[in-house]
């Protein structure tokens, strides 16, 4: 029971570690509270955060890149080069980087699939 215990103070430091890292660490640090975490809910919980802090670090990328940050040369980046290391198109990359705090891919890239709701069959009476 100490070692659960242990490992649940150690997922909260690195919760808390994450709020004042930069985004890729800040992914980096909360992927690691996941893997420790043995409660499903709490590594449920963990990966949803994961998942947006993920987008938030890929605008902040996009961002970096859009000024040359860590470029060859200093080179900033097309919308065409960002598009393509995302796996996006040009416009898709440019909307959601204009229009909020994240990027992600659509629902269909990442492999969720939209279910049609039919009525249950009527039982024989």
């Amino acid at each position: 029971m100490e070692n659960v215990d242990m490992m649940g103070e150690e997922i909260s430091d690195l919760v808390e570690r994450s709020r004042k890292a930069p985004p890729a660490e800040r992914v980096q640090l909360l992927a690691e509270a996941a893997g420790l975490a043995v409660d499903p809910l709490q590594r449920l919980e963990l990966m949803m955060l994961i998942a947006d802090t993920a987008g938030r670090a890929a605008r902040d990328a996009a961002d970096r890149a859009l000024r040359g940050e860590g470029r060859p040369g200093g080179k900033a980046a097309t919308w065409a080069q960002i598009a393509a290391a995302a796996h996006l198109s040009k416009d898709t990359v440019f909307r959601q980087y204009h229009g909020g705090a994240a990027l992600s891919w659509s629902p269909a890239a990442r492999g969720v699939r939209q279910t049609v709701r039919r009525p249950a069959p009527k039982e024989a009476s």
